[in-house]
């Protein structure tokens, strides 16, 4: 029973989403302070909360669930219909306040459709830079300035951002305007995947902060995501070290032993 216990701690995650189509009424909005020429980003979810459309060329903005995120997998579509070619994408371990926590840690995974060299200029105080096209993941920490975000880097030492990966097939390759792409997340403490219509695109293992699921956008009007789903995933909420694993796996082997010597 003790080994049976320790497999089933290890294998079956848990989460406080419940599983089942996810309802975008009971989501949030955050943007991060304006800079010159561009503002908070406008979320509206349908009324029937299966879709919300983000409709403001504006500095970066999140629509986060009310669900964390770790031991979930979460599916949905996202789709471009304006014009622009900045960036679309999701935050994993993102919290309410993030957008003003000089302590903010989340995973960035945001997709930017063609190259682009720009200065965000004042309040940011960073020099600009180019944004490249593709799909990416990042480690986001602080406070990052809007120029920080444009080109996954850190300047200071108030917050930025660090690239982890690109994608394996579309790390510099840009999303098209009107063509509807399917997400898959697989979150836990230590491992993300993502995959972009079937295709797994980005892996990466660590050690991963807690938070909600979000949408983001930035620079990036006109973007709709629509039909999210969220399940049980396939890594665990808790990370598990690996001594109390093979501690419980020597206990449930001992046990069994004992068990069958006394029949």
């Amino acid at each position: 029973m003790v080994l049976l216990a320790a497999l089933a701690f290890v294998l079956i995650p848990l989460s406080d989403a419940e599983a089942g189509t996810v309802d975008l009424n009971d989501w949030t909005a955050a943007s991060y302070p304006a800079v010159s020429g561009f503002g908070a980003g406008s979320w509206a979810p349908a009324a029937d909360g299966s879709s919300v459309y983000q409709s403001i060329n504006g500095q970066p903005t999140f629509f986060f669930s009310d669900f964390t995120a770790f031991g979930t997998e979460v599916k949905g579509k996202i789709r471009v219909t304006g014009g622009d070619d900045d960036y679309i994408g999701f935050a994993l371990g993102f919290l309410p306040g993030t957008t003003t926590d000089v302590n903010a840690d989340y995973l960035l995974v945001d997709w930017k459709q063609g190259n682009q060299d720009y200065n965000f200029g004042s309040p940011s105080g960073d020099p600009g830079g180019i944004a490249y096209s593709g799909l990416a993941v990042s480690r986001v920490t602080g406070i990052p300035t809007a120029d920080e975000f444009w080109q996954h880097t850190t300047y200071g030492t108030d917050g930025g951002l660090v690239e982890l990966q690109r994608g394996a097939t579309r790390g510099s390759t840009g999303w098209a305007q009107g063509v509807e792409y399917e997400f898959t997340f697989d979150f836990g403490p230590n491992d993300l995947e993502v995959f972009v219509n079937g295709t797994k695109e980005l892996d990466i293992t660590g050690s991963f902060a807690n938070g909600r699921m979000a949408f983001y956008n930035f620079s990036q009007a006109d973007v709709t995501y629509s039909a999210f789903e969220v399940d049980p995933g396939n890594f665990p909420t808790v990370p598990l070290p690996s001594s109390a694993l093979m501690g419980g796996f020597a206990l449930g082997f001992l046990f069994l032993v004992r068990k069958l010597r006394r029949k």
